[in-house]
């Protein structure tokens, strides 16, 4: 299953709490595209998951919602954060990677 960093957690966290978001939400990952897994996948705020999706919770209390079409894809990855931007205008951008062997 997809491990979630503790500061991809955090930003997630970050997230909700700065779009007004209420509790229960969530960032979403789904394909990017209907045709084709390889274009990538896309991440939203969600206020909640969509029927169907595997719903993962961090130890701080973060959500992930992974549509049903992702889950294989993501299985012995780990879902991160970079920040980019200075101060205040700080953004995430998350990443998936794979696990270190040794948490696999």
């Amino acid at each position: 299953m997809l491990k979630v960093t503790d500061a991809a957690a955090q930003a997630i966290n970050s997230l909700v709490t700065k779009n007004n978001m209420p509790e229960g939400a969530g960032l979403r990952i789904v394909p990017q595209s209907q045709t084709s897994r390889s274009e990538g996948m896309a991440l939203s705020i969600a206020a909640r998951p969509a029927e169907d999706d595997t719903v993962l919770e961090t130890p701080v209390g973060a959500k992930v919602f992974l549509a049903v079409s992702v889950v294989y894809d993501l299985h012995e990855q780990q879902l991160d954060v970079e920040m980019l931007g200075d101060g205040d205008e700080q953004q995430p951008r998350f990443f998936v990677d794979r696990r270190p062997k040794d948490e696999v």
